[in-house]
């Protein structure tokens, strides 16, 4: 079954996949909602308590990225 991949700290699309739909309960960052369609400057997040995408612009994503390479103290590793 085709699946769509996702970060699980920030919701970000990283691709898609084939994966068996007995095994997908136990995965983490994989769901069966493909994202929407998105234009250059784009990139679908995925909300898991909605079950849901959203589009955001791509200075926005970077933004999610830089904290998620941030320490506690906010310095970048």
């Amino acid at each position: 079954m085709k699946a769509y991949l996702f970060n699980t700290e920030n919701g970000l699309y990283e691709g898609e996949t084939f994966e068996e739909a007995d095994m997908l309960p136990y995965e983490e960052g994989i769901t069966t909602v493909s994202p929407p369609e998105y234009e250059h400057g784009q990139v679908p997040v995925f909300d898991r308590r909605n079950n849901q995408w959203a589009v955001i612009p791509v200075n926005i994503a970077r933004q999610l990225l830089s904290l998620d390479a941030s320490d506690p103290n906010g310095s970048k590793s």
